[in-house]
């Protein structure tokens, strides 16, 4: 009788640990809808410019579900998976799946912030005779413009640079003058006087997302910029660029152009924009990734001593981001004493 009683119970605990291992399991995942996992909704963009296209996509765990979903933009269904964001505004983006709801998505539809601004980088030296080609086509621009930006970069004489030479290396410069746009291209002449003054409009065409601030001053020889980088959009690989100029140095210039009255030499000529410090690496020092988000504003400090410079109280900053390419973004200029702010 015990032993019938004992395998009663016995045969009793298995049916109970059996079912109760039944209940605990699931045969489709869990989660939302029919899939595997939780029903997500995801954006390529969640910042972006008027007239920009977004993308969205909807996963249930790991299995994509797009093609079989409902998106909607601001509550109405989109054709697709992708929209034309055109009005500026936040835009609210929700996603349906086999009767179940995603999450919502956010996306900003934005303005651009800054203007843009073009670098030349002239290489020179006043030794020579075909130089003043590229100075006076310098002149012509950026007295009709302020968004271009020139340096100086001199070779072989009083006010060569010491890293002329890497940089020459770098960019490819054979000859002089040779000037570089936006550390793109080589700026065309039109003649032996003349430079091709259109040629740098389609850098100025371009809207970007990029823009710079610069406050300075000096102290007891001690030169110090704040340069600030503000960022529209979400970017990466981006690198900051600052120089430090000097202006009014006069010089003797050889002349072989038509330019400045034809005479050779030009006695006493006036240098301007001329490189003389360099606040970072050449190249450019990496802007920390985390800071390269859009809306937000990355800020860095940078000083050197300046007692060689004969014209402290002339002097200017100009500072540029350049990207995993090297190609120049923007760029800025400040008198030193001065506060520019984004523009």
């Amino acid at each position: 009788m015990k032993t019938a009683n004992f395998l009663k119970i016995f045969l009793l605990l298995v049916a109970v640990t059996l079912t109760s291992c039944s209940s605990e399991s699931t045969d489709d995942g869990g989660g939302n809808g029919n899939g595997n996992g939780e029903l997500v909704l995801s954006a390529n963009k969640t910042r972006v410019y008027e007239n920009t296209v977004v993308t969205f996509t909807v996963m249930n765990g790991s299995t994509n579900v797009t093609s079989q979903s409902t998106i909607s933009l601001d509550g109405t269904p989109i054709s697709g998976n992708s929209a034309l964001l055109s009005t500026v505004g936040s835009k609210v983006v929700t996603a349906e799946y086999d009767g179940s709801s995603t999450n919502n998505v956010d996306v900003e539809v934005i303005v651009p912030s800054y203007s843009t601004k073009m670098l030349i980088e002239d290489y020179t030296g006043a030794w020579c005779g075909w130089c003043p080609r590229i100075s006076q086509g310098i002149e012509d621009l950026t007295g009709s413009n302020p968004n271009v930006i020139a340096v100086a970069i001199h070779n072989g004489d009083s006010m060569a640079f010491p890293l002329e030479g890497q940089m020459r290396q770098q960019f490819g410069v054979n000859g002089f003058p040779t000037g570089i746009l936006n550390r793109d291209q080589t700026w065309s002449s039109t003649s032996g006087s003349s430079m091709n003054l259109t040629q740098p409009n389609v850098y100025l065409n371009r809207v970007q997302p990029v823009g710079l601030a610069i406050n300075s001053s000096i102290s007891n020889d001690l030169l110090s910029a704040t340069v600030k980088v503000g960022f529209d959009l979400d970017e990466s690989g981006l690198y900051l660029v600052v120089y430090a100029l000097e202006n009014g140095i006069i010089a003797n210039q050889s002349n072989y152009t038509n330019n400045y009255g034809g005479v050779d030499p030009i006695q006493g000529f006036v240098h301007e924009h001329v490189l003389s410090k360099n606040l970072t690496d050449v190249f450019g020092d990496p802007i920390p990734a985390d800071q390269q988000v859009g809306g937000n504003e990355y800020s860095v400090t940078l000083t050197s001593n300046v007692a060689g410079v004969a014209n402290q109280n002339d002097m200017e900053i100009v500072a540029f981001v350049v990207d995993a390419s090297g190609k120049v973004v923007n760029v800025q200029k400040a008198q030193v004493g001065t506060n520019v702010d984004f523009d």
